[in-house]
């Protein structure tokens, strides 16, 4: 992989800034593609952002992206870390808000849209998977609208205690826009919450094109936590938590390195040997992840004025 010089004419998804090149990668993680994909830099705010995205990004997640087992229930259901995390989330939003509205923006197969219906919120969820969306209609208590589009769907939903993006923004082509629409839909004292990769990461500045989050071409833009918290301050939303060290975030950084070990990542189980070798890479380069916001991803929490 080359890194060079130049900047792009496009601008940087959430900011408008000019972007420069930063690095080339392929779809290491699904080989769906032998494209390479080139990210650029923002200038301003260093989001990282890929700088011509496919045409027909939705044959990326084609095949078992999503993640269903063979009775077709969602394979969350027998991760005890998932389940973990899940719960985890829906109690960090009942430190700051009372339980009520809820609004998630890519739900997937529902693992936090069923933490947070048992944790007393009433689920609106928008995924632009048919088959997600079926099996999240089937919940109680959760309602799904089948959309890659929240922006079309966000204006007919009732306002929200919280509007989720859990590992969703860097998805969006959209980001700024996708965030301010999230921002008019809070109460009066809600919280928008997020996790997305940290491009400011151990992890990237080490791995580059063969960090398993930055999972090109369905990753569209890595954004810093402080161009985010930016963001929210220009939408009226004040930043009252983030972490790199939750649940999530540290099975990203387990994930991340194993993924790096592993030749052609895409091929399926890493072999135990390779497991053992990246454990012992996380234990070595945890303390330098758990500090200083290093860690594979941020959950950041920004709340409206109550």
């Amino acid at each position: 992989m080359t890194d060079g010089g130049g900047d792009f004419a496009v601008r940087c998804p959430l900011c408008g800034g000019t972007g420069r090149h930063l690095l080339y990668a392929r779809d290491r993680n699904r080989e769906t593609s032998d494209e390479r994909f080139s990210y650029a830099r923002c200038r301003e705010c260093a989001t990282v952002f890929l700088q011509d995205p496919p045409a027909d990004l939705a044959r990326y997640y084609e095949g078992d992206y999503y993640g269903f087992d063979e009775d077709g229930e969602p394979s969350w259901k027998r991760d005890p870390e998932r389940l973990r995390s899940a719960a985890y989330r829906a109690r960090l939003l009942l430190d700051h808000v009372t339980a009520g509205p809820l609004i998630e923006i890519g739900s997937g197969t529902g693992a936090f849209a069923v933490a947070a219906r048992d944790a007393g919120f009433q689920v609106e969820a928008i995924e632009m998977s048919e088959r997600c969306c079926e099996y999240l209609d089937a919940q109680d208590g959760i309602s799904a609208t089948r959309s890659d589009r929240p922006l079309d769907v966000l204006p007919a939903l009732p306002a929200a205690s919280a509007v989720v993006l859990w590992h969703v923004l860097e998805h969006l082509p959209n980001p700024a826009e996708v965030l301010e629409a999230a921002a008019r839909k809070l109460q009066a004292g809600g919280v928008l919450a997020l996790a997305v990769p940290n491009p400011r990461s151990l992890q990237f500045r080490l791995l580059r094109a063969r960090w398993a989050h930055l999972d090109a071409p369905r990753h569209l833009c890595l954004t810093p936590a402080s161009a985010l918290v930016e963001q929210g301050r220009r939408a009226g939303l004040e930043r009252v938590g983030l972490t790199t060290s939750d649940p999530d975030g540290l099975a990203c950084n387990r994930f991340g390195w194993i993924n790096a070990l592993q030749p052609r990542p895409a091929n399926g189980a890493i072999p135990p040997l390779r497991g053992h070798v990246a454990d012992g890479l996380g234990r070595l380069l945890g303390p330098l992840e758990r500090s200083d916001e290093r860690g594979a991803a941020v959950t950041l929490l920004l709340k409206a004025s109550g």
